[in-house]
């Protein structure tokens, strides 16, 4: 069990850190997601620059590839927003620019003429292999030497934090094509 002490210091029934149980400086999980988010930003963003685009315009095309082969239509600019985590006004951006790109498409949705449907087109399907491998590569360099068994766990326990921050997930552990 867990707890927070008076000072916002977490406290641990583990006994890790000092005779009271409170968490020393370098194992604050918040500290070490951040840093392990910040390393991961900086190296896709350095490998996508190539293609003119940025990590979370790749994100989004892939989710929108994903939400395509698993739901079988295509999705709308609500499910990314919930789907990708961040919120509308950032999504319809993002939209705007790859549209502008010709990666995507939005087409009037007929089963409600208020929403949009959001697609790929034949450019972004001719050039998500590049994008796949490239995020391949980089997630490769980041679990190079981790047992699967450990990565699977470390993605279960994520997932399991946002769960209890309240966030809510579309998704599975991903599985990597």
């Amino acid at each position: 069990m867990t707890e927070i002490n008076q000072q916002g210091a977490r406290k641990s029934a583990s006994g890790l850190g000092d005779p009271n149980g409170v968490l020393p400086f370098p194992h604050v999980t918040g500290y070490w997601v951040n840093r392990l988010g910040a390393a991961f930003r900086t190296v896709v963003d350095r490998e996508v620059k190539d293609f003119d685009l940025t990590r979370r315009q790749v994100a989004m095309m892939i989710h929108v590839e994903r939400a395509e082969s698993q739901r079988g239509d295509s999705p709308t600019a609500s499910h990314l927003t919930r789907s990708l985590g961040v919120d509308s006004t950032a999504v319809t951006r993002m939209l705007d620019r790859l549209e502008e790109k010709g990666l995507l498409a939005r087409s009037p949705d007929p089963s409600d003429g208020r929403r949009h449907l959001i697609g790929l087109t034949s450019e972004a399907r001719t050039l998500l292999p590049k994008l796949k491998k490239t995020a391949r590569k980089v997630e490769a360099c980041f679990e190079a030497g981790i047992p699967v068994e450990d990565l699977r766990t470390f993605q279960r326990v994520m997932m399991q934090m946002l769960e209890n921050a309240g966030e809510s997930l579309d998704a599975t552990i991903p599985h990597h094509d």
